[in-house]
């Protein structure tokens, strides 16, 4: 409690007797005053008052006025005066001071519910200075929610679990329901959770069956040069007999709709909605209509799809799909269902209660808010601390939501653009409907990229080239239950970007971030797109279905922009240390890792990236669960595409699905190679180092990708394991008759053991490349299959072979004693001490939040999960 907030509350004692008083109490070595803050917005400070002042207004969500001059954080005995009762009146009084006057404005935000029913926007005019500090915080001892939802009452039971209210005509659509602080999900098909189907075929059609202006570049895409043949990223074909041709009650064809069906509710169109499962991403898109005849599902967008990665984006054969929203399902209890048909104010939500709920006792809470609930814009110097937003009300839009890095047409609860200074301490963000924070730089379109990712965000309140986003802090904060990604630092390259304009200098610091992706999976818990010198430190990250932390370029072959003359950043000098991260993809996403760095391709390497003292653990792809998946994506580490120069130091990194250090083609140039040394490398179940397709640009001799040093490796898995074969270096090595090609992956000084004590004799330890990739490309016979013994293209090698074609130098193989590193006491200190010369012991545990506030409570999964057994499957 501050000296003048004791001040204030002998204030409070005058009141309660009666006595109208305003006190100036002086701190030690200067003056303070209180502001007269009218309804107006006005100020006036006693003229007599010379020095360094404090400001303090009170806002009260039960017992505020923002007529009132919010002064004092009751009212007074005759209700003429007390706490102002907004966020948003609040602002305009700050914004009314002046500044020069005093160093320091606080907002004490009362406990209490504030609803937010549009978003709360700071501008330039909002900020503070460096000599004038702004806060909003929560009143010592009190827990201030700002809310975009709304509770529903007045429910009435039609029989058993049933029950139903009609709705408000004021109520807008909403896609989320949470019921005592819960999420609660729509009807799906095949139970609760939804079971996933698999796509029988995309959609090809002949140039002559193309039915434009439908099926123009935007939906469906040419196969080959003479354009003959088109994929069409709008539709599938669905396996005969799945439930998906069954839809009725609320599916509602729109007019003109290409299955000939007659229309249904306008107001219901694309009511229901699948959630596309592709390579990379997942995308949530309205039906459209379905042909039984021909068994085609119709969208009413496009899922993600480009000329690159047409074969592993769109609706291939195999992949998966769920079905939500579908009235005919409503079965489960715990589901909700709205029937938005008719008119508003005729609108009828059903809830299938739970046993022993009754929803009139119950907090039922329907997001009403679009997001962003608060949004600042050129704010400089502003502190938001002790705050908790929930409720936000984002909805899927009516082309759908096609699946992309960093999910940047989904709104956040919370955005901070072109701003400076922008500090959020000890605040939570809860049962979030989309997007959680994010911190951007708001840029003019780019006309050479389609919609919606050829443009700033809807939501910006301004676009500026010369934009500046640096020196902002996200601290000591909580973020759960969320739809989409926590934290969005930055957004994927756009040529008018620069080193100047991108993120810089941010900090995301001693925060914890659990239950993402509970709405679009393969969302990040933090990503960063564009952005550089900045710090993710000391964090959390947990149960979440896609990577924990992700920083990615996404430039293709487009070298960053330098600032006057001087050599590009890019996403470089970014610093991702001490996080703790675990329980990550669960078996329900594949193509991922704990930790990501994308920064390279073939014309620039960002430098100075460095992953250092992360605790990585329990990470399952989409192999631990669904029938046919492929096996990769459940990395510990991963350095995507071209990255080079990371320094990958004193990580603690076990129990993952795949590999536990990846990077799926190495840098682009000689010189860059990723530096991963002082390592303890544990129970991945594919590899401990690997390099999936080293063939950049039909080049046979890659550069070098790794020198791999002083790292400890325990295994317990072998050539033959059940289920996975497990190498130390996995996927590709170097080719035997390209002299060059010896030192793609440099091992030296690093120690060896498998549990069963016989990994210095076993004859199939290592392997390397026999045969070279003719032509480079998809014919790399290491980027197909894992190696098979007796197959010519490799060789394999016992320890003491590998060290004879010179790798691994001054290694050895040998029991590093750690204490018991077996789940569940995970436990990787060395009794005594470092096993090997030139290994520096760590403390693993030093990872995660330093000074944990309040833990997040558990968050339900939204999907059926499957994760490996941690005492089993490793």
């Amino acid at each position: 409690m501050t000296l003048t907030l004791k001040r204030r509350l002998t204030v409070l004692v005058c009141i309660a007797l009666g006595v109208t008083l305003l006190m100036v109490i002086p701190k030690a070595g200067s003056m303070t005053t209180n502001a007269r803050v009218g309804s107006s917005g006005g100020t006036s400070l006693k003229d007599h008052d010379q020095g360094n002042r404090d400001v303090e207004i009170f806002v009260s969500a039960t017992d505020g006025n923002d007529h009132w001059s919010g002064r004092f954080p009751f009212p007074s005995h005759d209700r003429t005066d007390g706490p102002l009762a907004t966020f948003d009146h609040a602002r305009e009084v700050v914004q009314s001071i002046d500044k020069t006057r005093v160093d320091r404005v606080t907002v004490f935000f009362r406990g209490g519910t504030y609803y937010l029913p549009a978003t709360v926007t700071f501008v330039e005019a909002d900020s503070g200075t460096a000599r004038t500090e702004i806060i909003y915080e929560n009143f010592p001892g009190e827990s201030p929610l700002f809310s975009g939802g709304v509770r529903v009452q007045n429910w009435v039971n039609q029989g058993g679990n049933k029950w139903t209210t009609t709705l408000p005509a004021s109520t807008k659509v909403f896609e989320n329901l949470f019921f005592n602080g819960e999420r609660r999900l729509r009807p799906r098909l095949g139970g609760y959770l939804g079971q996933v189907y698999y796509i029988a075929d995309p959609v090809i059609l002949k140039a002559k069956d193309l039915q434009y202006p439908r099926d123009n570049d935007r939906n469906c895409m040419s196969l080959d040069d003479n354009n003959t043949r088109y994929e069409c990223f709008d539709r599938f074909e669905y396996e005969r007999g799945d439930p998906i041709g069954n839809l009725a009650q609320n599916l509602a064809p729109p007019n003109d709709n290409p299955c000939g069906q007659p229309h249904g509710d306008k107001n219901l169109v694309g009511d229901i909605e699948i959630l596309n499962f592709q390579q990379f991403s997942t995308s949530k898109l309205r039906i459209n209509c379905v042909d039984t005849t021909n068994r085609i599902v119709y969208l009413t967008g496009p899922t993600t799809f480009s000329n690159a990665n047409f074969h592993q984006d769109g609706f291939q054969q195999g992949r998966r799909y769920l079905v939500e929203n579908v009235e005919d399902a409503l079965t489960e209890p715990g589901q909700w269902f709205l029937d938005h048909s008719g008119a508003p104010g005729t609108w009828t939500l059903t809830y299938l209660a739970r046993p022993a709920e009754n929803p009139n006792i119950g907090n039922v809470i329907i997001p009403q808010t679009q997001p962003p609930l608060v949004t600042a814009s050129g704010l400089q110097h502003v502190t938001f601390q002790g705050l908790t937003f929930a409720y936000d009300n984002y909805l899927v839009p009516l082309a759908g939501h096609p699946g992309r890095e960093l999910d940047i047409d989904i709104n956040p609860m919370l955005s901070i653009q072109n701003s400076q200074h922008i500090t959020f301490d000890s605040g939570t963000l809860e049962h979030i409907s989309g997007a959680g924070l994010e911190i951007i730089s708001c840029l003019p379109a780019d006309p050479n990229k389609a919609k919606p990712f050829n443009e700033p965000p809807t939501w910006c309140v301004d676009v500026d080239t010369n934009a500046v986003t640096s020196n902002n802090v996200v601290k000591n904060s909580r973020f759960y239950d969320i739809g989409a990604l926590g934290m969005r630092i930055g957004d994927p390259w756009v040529p008018l970007e620069t080193d100047a304009n991108i993120p810089q200098q941010i900090t995301v610091e001693n925060n914890v971030v659990e239950g993402y992706g509970r709405i679009i999976p393969n969302a990040f818990g933090i990503g960063q797109g564009m952005g550089h010198d900045n710090l993710y430190t000391h964090n959390d990250v947990y149960d979440g279905y896609h990577c924990a932390i992700s920083i990615s370029q996404q430039s293709g072959n487009h070298p960053p922009n330098g600032v006057n003359g001087n050599p590009p950043i890019g996403n470089g000098n970014n610093t991702i240390s001490f996080n703790h991260v675990y329980n990550i993809m669960q078996g329900i996403t594949d193509d991922g890792g704990a930790i990501r760095i994308d920064g390279g391709n073939a014309s620039f390497t960002a430098a100075g990236n460095k992953i250092l003292n992360n605790k990585i653990h329990d990470i399952s792809d989409t192999s631990s669960f669904f029938h046919g998946a492929s096996g990769y994506g459940g990395n510990g580490i991963y350095l995507d595409n071209s990255t080079g120069l990371v320094d990958v130091e004193n990580n603690l990194v076990y129990r993952v699905s795949d590999t536990a250090v990846y990077d799926p083609h190495g840098p682009n140039k000689e010189g860059e190679a990723n530096k991963v040394n002082n390592n303890i490398l544990a129970f991945a179940r594919q590899a401990m180092i690997g390099v999936n397709f080293p063939y950049n640009d039909g080049e046979t001799n890659p550069n070098k990708a790794f020198n791999v040093s002083n790292n400890l490796m325990i295994f317990d898995r072998n050539l033959t394991s059940a289920g996975q074969s497990f190498f130390v270096q996995g996927h590709c090595t170097y080719i035997n008759q390209l002299a060059s090609y010896k030192d793609f992956q440099k091992f030296t000084n690093n120690l060896y053991w498998r549990t069963d004590g016989t990994f210095a004799n076993d004859p199939n330890a290592f392997y390397r490349q026999e045969i070279p990739a003719p032509s480079g490309g998809d014919n790399a016979p290491c980027g197909k299959d894992p190696p098979v013994n007796g197959d010519p293209t490799w060789q394999f090698y016992s320890f003491a072979q590998w060290q004879g074609v010179g790798e691994d130098a001054s290694s050895v193989v040998k029991n590093p004693h750690f204490f018991f590193p077996f789940y569940p006491f995970d436990s990787f200190w060395m009794p005594f001490g470092s096993p090997i010369p030139g290994f520096v012991p760590f403390n693993p545990d030093e990872a995660g939040r330093k000074f944990p506030a309040l833990d997040a409570p558990p968050v339900a999964p939204t999907f059926m999960t499957a994760p490996f057994n941690p005492r089993t499957d490793f």
